[in-house]
């Protein structure tokens, strides 16, 4: 409910914090893999919005997302709910700041874009180690939602 900073660690969270560091150059080029995999077999579903990379910028892809949009068909809910049922752990965005219960009342205004976004956004599994077939998997899994949806949609429009 309040703002509270905590910034001890302990000596053997700092030791394994610096061995993390020593690899982080192969965690990044790996989470950049899994984006590229993931942003191929997704590309072209309409209705799914995937993370951009601008040319001056490069992407750790600390987490790879997804932006569900109205003419994916469903919710983001309905969908996250749906990959649960085959085993897929996904994650709601975070609440824009603004809409943080301890800072409501320092960022007063709209913030249309962020309120967008974090309504319809969602996490995909994002480990360094995700096997290629575990991406295609998932993939496959958000495809097979849109494919069902598609043919009810057909199917009561008759």
């Amino acid at each position: 409910e309040v703002i509270g900073f905590n910034y001890r660690m302990t000596n053997v969270t700092a030791a394994i914090g610096c061995a993390q560091v020593e690899k982080i150059d192969k965690f990044v080029e790996m989470r950049r893999n899994n984006a590229k995999i993931y942003s191929s077999l997704l590309k072209d579903i309409e209705g799914l919005k995937l993370p951009i990379e601008e040319h001056w910028a490069k992407n750790v892809y600390w987490m790879n997302t997804l932006v569900v949009e109205d003419d994916f068909g469903i919710s983001r809910e309905e969908l996250m709910k749906k990959l649960q049922k085959k085993g897929i752990q996904t994650r709601a965005f975070f609440l824009g700041m603004h809409e943080q219960p301890h800072l409501k009342g320092y960022a007063d205004g709209k913030y249309p874009i962020t309120e967008y976004i974090s309504k319809r956004g969602l996490y995909l599994p994002s480990s360094s180690h995700l096997k290629k077939e575990e991406i295609e998997y998932i993939c496959k899994a958000i495809k097979e939602v849109k494919k069902k949806k598609r043919r009810l949609i057909n199917e009561k429009n008759g």
